[in-house]
C-alpha cells in the first residue's frame, strides 16, 4: 500500500494527545491519568479515549461558560482561584478537583455508551444494559461536579 502526501507531516498525529489544554481559566486534563483513574478498558484505543476526553472538556466548559465569564469579570483568572482559601486539598483547589471529576465522569459515560454493545462472549445485550446504567451514573456524577463548581444545588426541581 502506498501513501501519497503533500507534505511530510500529513497523516501523522500532530497534537500531543496525552493532555487536553483548553483556555487558561480551566486546568489541563491528563488523558493518561483519566485512563488510569477511570479504569478505561485497554481495548479502547488511545485516540478514541483522547477524543472522548476532548468532547467531555468541551461539554463541561460550555456548561461553565456563564460561571467563567462572571469570574473573569470579577478579576479572577483561573478556576482554582474561585475556591475559598481554605478549600484546598493536597495543595489543589477543590474547584480543580470538581472540574477534573466532571470531565472524567462525562468522558467515561461517553465511552461506556459508545462501547456498550461490544462483548466477545455473546452477552452483548445484557452487558450493554449494564454499561448504559453505568453511563447514566457517570453523567449524574459529572452533573454534581459541575453544580459544585457553579455553586448550584445538585438537582433541579420545579412545581408542575
Amino acid at each position: 500500500m502506498m501513501l501519497f502526501a503533500d507534505n511530510p507531516d500529513q497523516g501523522r498525529q500532530g497534537a500531543d494527545k496525552s493532555r487536553i489544554v483548553s483556555i487558561p481559566f480551566f486546568p489541563e486534563i491528563d488523558v493518561n491519568d483519566f485512563r488510569e483513574v477511570m479504569r478505561v478498558d485497554a481495548n479502547i484505543s488511545d485516540n478514541r479515549t483522547y477524543h472522548a476526553v476532548l468532547e467531555a472538556v468541551a461539554h463541561i466548559n460550555g456548561q461553565l461558560k456563564a460561571h467563567r465569564l462572571q469570574a473573569v469579570a470579577d478579576g479572577i483568572a483561573t478556576l482554582a482561584q474561585t475556591a475559598a482559601p481554605d478549600d484546598i486539598i493536597n495543595g489543589e483547589s477543590v474547584q480543580v478537583h470538581h472540574y477534573r471529576r466532571a470531565a472524567y465522569c462525562y468522558a467515561k459515560a461517553l465511552l461506556l455508551e459508545k462501547y456498550a454493545d461490544t462483548e466477545p462472549t455473546g452477552k452483548a445485550e445484557a452487558r450493554g444494559e449494564i454499561k448504559q446504567a453505568q453511563a447514566e451514573d457517570y453523567r449524574r456524577e459529572a452533573h454534581f461536579a459541575v453544580a459544585a463548581i457553579a455553586g448550584r444545588h445538585r438537582c433541579d426541581s420545579e412545581l408542575i
